[in-house]
């Protein structure tokens, strides 16, 4: 028989006492739908079916594993693997007695993160009138309000949250009437006037929630912003709490005490020497960038006194840029075949690693027909030098695992 205020034929403990962690019921009804799943449906529940943003409860029936818990249709199913439930040999059949445990320390970080969440929003309401629009609950909570925030307005609302959990102030659930709700001022992403079940957290929020709560503010630990930005007018909130930013804050510590290493500064003065730090590598960057442009200008300048050297007897010359770049390579063959007929061949790295190479001639140019081609060049490369490479007419790259004397064996 269907619950007349939730719609659906399991009765839902949670609702009433969030702490439940085992219970039995009778199976209503049990199916394997494509994909290897079993959809099992209980007389009653203290799984949570994903809804509201919230993902659904995990944990066990009968031993396997429920992998989530979702409500279609006004039914609530615990989702199972088929192949877990052959594996075990268990089955269920329509009027069966059945064991379940909901996975408690994935429900209480959930808790935890989801009335973190209340608070934050009734406070918000309280002061500016916004409203939440949006939820999503995964492993942090991201929320919309309808209005702005400041930075500095975002910060008073998360102290104000903090204060309330030191205060350990009780989270009830409540299941007004259809009457009763008319009256009463309680928060809701929905126009709701029947089968309303309302979370109050006492002289702070009353919200329409359909998920597990906590039984007190002190649960929940500590609250931590993580980010917000401007959101369709509004202000998007992320948020963490409980075991989930005490699990956040021993991590950030573990990495602040390697900063404090690595600086060799004390832990108030780590961001300053970080600063400090960033300032002279972008100093340094500034630096290596001129040198380069310096560097690549002078084997620019000395091949072309190759080239114009050569008086076009050769067609095709290679130089050795070893501790450069690839854009300083490109950057000396685009310079110089501007006065090149032939190809030039630029090789940067060692003996010992190999190299990389760039070709390139000049766009445009008449090709004799005794010349070769780029293309053709390139698999010459390969079989001479191994390797790999190819490209178009115009340039080619790739390497070659070889040594610059077989290099310049093979150009010359």
């Amino acid at each position: 028989m269907k619950n007349e205020r939730t719609g659906c034929n399991t009765i839902l403990l949670y609702e009433t006492d969030a702490y439940i962690t085992k219970f039995q019921a009778t199976v209503l009804d049990a199916e394997e739908r494509e994909g290897g799943k079993v959809y099992l449906e209980l007389t009653e529940t203290t799984f949570f079916p994903e809804g509201g943003g919230q993902a659904g409860d995990r944990g066990l029936i009968e031993g396997c594993e429920v992998t989530d818990t979702k409500k279609i249709d006004g039914r609530v199913f615990h989702i199972l693997n088929s192949k877990e439930v052959k594996e075990k040999s268990v089955s269920f059949e329509e009027g069966q007695l059945i064991s379940g445990e909901v996975d408690f320390a994935l429900r209480f970080r959930r808790m935890q993160n989801h009335i973190a969440e209340h608070l934050f929003c009734g406070i918000a309401n309280k002061r500016f009138g916004y409203d939440n629009v949006g939820f999503h609950l995964s492993d942090v909570v991201t929320f919309d309000l309808d209005g702005p925030l400041t930075a500095d307005e975002i910060s008073s609302i998360e102290n104000a949250c903090n204060k309330a959990v030191w205060e350990n102030v009780p989270v009830s659930v409540s299941f007004p009437t259809p009457g009763e709700a008319e009256t009463l001022p309680f928060r809701s992403k929905l126009e709701l006037s029947e089968g309303v079940r309302l979370v109050a957290i006492e002289g702070y929020d009353l919200c329409a929630c359909c998920a597990p709560a906590l039984h007190s503010t002190g649960e929940i630990g500590i609250i931590k912003v993580l980010d917000w930005m401007p959101h369709r007018g509004g202000t998007r909130i992320t948020l963490i709490a409980g075991e989930d930013a005490w699990a956040d804050y021993r991590n950030l510590d573990s990495q602040m005490r390697e900063l404090m290493k690595l600086f060799s500064a004390k832990r108030e003065l780590v961001s300053d020497m970080a600063a400090d730090y960033a300032a002279k590598t972008q100093e340094m960057h500034l630096e290596n960038t001129e040198l380069k442009k310096e560097i690549t200008e002078l084997y620019a300048e000395s091949l072309l006194n190759q080239i114009h050297a050569s008086a076009g007897k050769q067609t095709k010359i290679c130089f050795f840029m070893k501790n450069a770049d690839e854009v300083q390579v490109r950057n000396v063959i685009n310079k110089c075949v501007k006065e090149y007929d032939g190809i030039l061949a630029g090789f940067r790295g060692n003996d010992t690693d190999g190299y990389r190479y760039v070709c390139g001639r000049r766009e445009g140019t008449e090709v004799s027909p005794e010349a070769i081609s780029l293309r053709e060049l390139a698999k010459q490369m390969k079989e001479a030098l191994g390797g790999s490479g190819g490209g178009s007419e115009i340039m080619i790259q790739g390497s070659a695992p070889t040594t610059e004397s077989i290099i310049r064996t093979f150009f010359n």
